[in-house]
């Protein structure tokens, strides 16, 4: 099977376009810690690095504004949502930046520079227990039991 073969139709959310190109930041978070009288320093591995891509892509065609409208409602719809990369497949992914192009020369062609960021979950910091309510709150359901 041919790399032309396993490409797929982009989209994010309902709105399907075309990729130009695509570029993106991949790697490790690190921590680069100096010391005084020492030569080389201490790096310091947080982890895996977010996964970040921009992607060049465009709508054409006779109904060319139906395609961008629904591709700047998608963009400018809040929260994460479903992108289906181009060379990468389908992942869950937030919009950071957007721009748009269009002009007379090209008529019926618009395109997009669309940067997303892989979308996590919010699981940390995680709050403390709230332990004086948890005891109010037994103490309450005894004093109703009424041993």
């Amino acid at each position: 099977m041919t790399w032309q073969d396993q490409l797929q139709k982009g989209k994010f959310r309902d709105a399907e376009f075309y990729t130009a190109s695509s570029d993106g930041s991949i790697g490790r978070r690190t921590e680069v810690h100096k010391y005084p009288l020492r030569d080389k320093p201490f790096v310091e591995d947080l982890g895996r690095r977010e996964r970040e891509f921009s992607l060049e892509v465009y709508v054409l065609g006779q109904d060319y504004m139906a395609a961008r409208d629904r591709l700047i409602e998608a963009v400018e719809k809040p929260g994460p949502g479903p992108l289906v990369h181009h060379w990468l497949g389908a992942m869950d992914v937030s919009v950071t930046d957007c721009r748009i192009t269009e002009s007379t020369d090209r008529g019926g062609f618009c395109t997009f520079s669309i940067t997303f960021v892989e979308a996590g979950e919010n699981t940390y910091p995680a709050g403390p227990a709230d332990t004086r309510i948890a005891v109010d709150g037994a103490a309450d359901l005894a004093i109703e039991m009424e041993w």
